[in-house]
């Protein structure tokens, strides 16, 4: 049978493996299908990348000489552009793509206020008749039915009004696939063809990336049968490069390219009209979608492409890069203490090489879903908050497993959130620094952790799933109150420890229940790895509380009989 001290170095040693082979993963170049060639068909174009951009409110218009920037990149890869509005700025589009040689999809954003309406309607019909050369067709509302902020006999009337404004141009209307077939009746005659949006990352039952150009290209034929031969539009289709997984749908930069490179080959072999969302980068969309909802760009918010049309494609090599040169730099500062207090023996290095790779890998990481997640100064000050005690709690941690791995000395106590409160309060010094300083710390990532799960539970469908934080504290804190064997908490670790543990459980069981309108619910046939990595940290977390405490109680329940 393993002893303790085995057992605890195994499971560094395996959580180091792990870290090492994630961030080894992350930069190896992965050989995909080739694009036929360097230059796709259309894709949607929004010029709200930059920061403190976006088109909420109305009041931000971007100027002429960003658009045009943004425009001669585009026209490099693409035949056309769609835009989804004619104001704040965006009216110079078919001027600026009459002069680069493009085409464009003309947008008009209809919502709930009759005013906007009537103003975007005005400019783009004004818009049609100074460019006709220019206006493949005219995409009257994105979504409004989806959204629930026109009636289908309103969008209908919109739609014929520009028809016959513009008798010359095409136009259309544009929605999730499922809402253009539930409301066909109502727009099915008015239009000149149909826009339908197929996203598999966004289906109520999400398809994994190696359906996902499968999935499309069935729902693509679905449709054009049930619209009566009327033509059909993919009007949005693409992949996420990063964010929350759900289901199988792993939003990554090499499913990014995978997904585009295979589409468009398959949409040139079965000569499918498309439209790839997007060209860049929104950050903006983050607020209202989670991290997701701000990559969906081939290009990135800076106007980098993020990825070739041929050629193999990585990952992450410069955060795989900065990993390993945590992973040393954690290393040396352990080793560098070590020499300075002379309370560890060498053996000891390797539980602290096994602690520094596991948190070198998970600072970084969580460093970078910083950078990728971020926008207001309100998240940054949490954000970095957190990353400063993550480097703490793994200094804190690791010393103490390797001490305890090279000495057998006890490790210190856990100082309970009610003895903090006194010793705050009253100067109590029932547990000394050490043990303050390790309650601190567990009692901190407790309330994090309770949190997280908090919001997950009213927001499953966007917010993200924080592994990386989590992790060295998760492990850490399992391993210590495993080693010790007895109760270190009170109420308060308790009732968060319940939380937690209930939450993570109940998180991911929901995320793999698939519910679509008018279908009983089922389970998925995939597996959100997220999800279960979320749910083991939360359990892990949870057990260094709660599994201690029922010990006491059954061996008190024991000794009462």
């Amino acid at each position: 049978m393993l002893s303790k001290r085995a057992f605890v170095y195994i499971t560094l040693a395996a959580c180091a493996l792990l870290s090492i082979s994630y961030w080894w993963k992350l930069s190896q170049p992965v050989t995909l299908v080739d694009a036929l060639t360097d230059h796709l068909s259309c894709v949607s174009y929004s010029p709200f990348h930059k920061p403190g951009q976006t088109p909420l409110g109305g009041e931000m218009s971007i100027s002429e000489e960003q658009i045009e920037t943004d425009l001669t990149a585009l026209a490099q890869r693409f035949d056309c552009v769609r835009t989804y509005s004619v104001t704040q700025g965006m009216q110079e589009v078919p001027r600026l793509a009459q002069k680069l040689g493009i085409k464009v999809l003309l947008g008009i954003w209809i919502g709930r206020e009759q005013g906007s309406n009537e103003k975007e309607l005005t400019i783009a019909v004004d818009l049609a008749r100074k460019y006709p050369s220019v206006i493949r067709a005219i995409i009257v509302g994105n979504e409004v039915l989806l959204r629930r902020e026109q009636p289908p006999a309103m969008m209908r009337a919109y739609v014929e009004r520009v028809k016959a404004a513009v008798p010359g141009v095409p136009v259309t209307y544009a929605d999730v696939w499922e809402f253009w077939l539930r409301y066909q009746k109502d727009l099915l005659d008015s239009v000149s063809f149909a826009t339908v949006h197929i996203l598999p990352y966004w289906e109520d039952d999400p398809i994994g990336i190696d359906d996902a150009v499968g999935h499309v290209s069935q729902i693509y034929r679905h449709a054009k049968a049930e619209l009566k031969g009327k033509e059909v539009l993919i009007g949005e289709t693409g992949w996420p490069s990063y964010g929350r997984q759900r289901q199988e749908a792993e939003p990554t930069l090499v499913n990014q390219a995978r997904f585009i490179r295979e589409f468009a080959l398959r949409a040139e072999l079965e000569k499918t009209p498309y439209n790839i969302i997007e060209a860049f980068d929104q950050p903006w969309k983050r607020d209202s979608e989670g991290a997701v909802g701000g990559y969906w760009g081939l290009y990135d918010a800076d106007g980098n492409t993020k990825f070739p049309f041929r050629g193999p494609v990585a990952e992450a090599p410069f955060w795989s890069h900065a990993a390993y040169a945590a992973m040393f730099a954690f290393f040396g500062l352990f080793a560098l203490a070590q020499w300075k207090q002379q309370r560890l023996e060498g053996k000891s290095l390797l539980p602290l090489l096994a602690v520094s790779i596991s948190g070198g890998g998970a600072w970084v990481g969580f460093v970078r879903d910083m950078v990728m997640t971020n926008r207001t100064l309100l998240e940054w000050a949490y954000s970095n908050l957190y990353a400063a005690l993550l480097l703490a709690v793994t200094f804190v941690l690791g010393g103490t497993l390797a001490a305890w791995c090279s000495t057998g000395c006890p490790p210190p106590n856990l100082a309970p959130a009610s003895h903090l409160v006194r010793w705050l309060r009253h100067k109590d010094q029932s547990f000394d620094g050490s043990s303050r300083l390790l309650g601190a710390l567990r009692f901190v990532f407790l309330f994090g952790a309770a949190l997280v799960c908090l919001t997950l539970a009213f927001d499953l469908r966007s917010r993200d799933f924080p592994v990386a934080l989590f992790s060295v504290p998760a492990v850490g804190l399992a391993l210590l109150a495993w080693i010790k064997g007895k109760r270190e908490a009170d109420l308060e670790e308790i009732l968060l420890a319940g939380w937690i543990g209930f939450a993570g459980l109940w998180i991911a069981v929901a995320e793999h229940i698939i519910i679509v309108q008018d279908e009983p619910w089922r389970l998925a046939d995939g597996i959100n790895q997220h999800a279960l990595e979320w749910a083991a940290l939360c359990l892990l977390l949870a057990g260094s509380v709660l599994i201690p405490v029922f010990v006491e109680l059954r061996t008190r329940q024991r000794q009462n009989t």
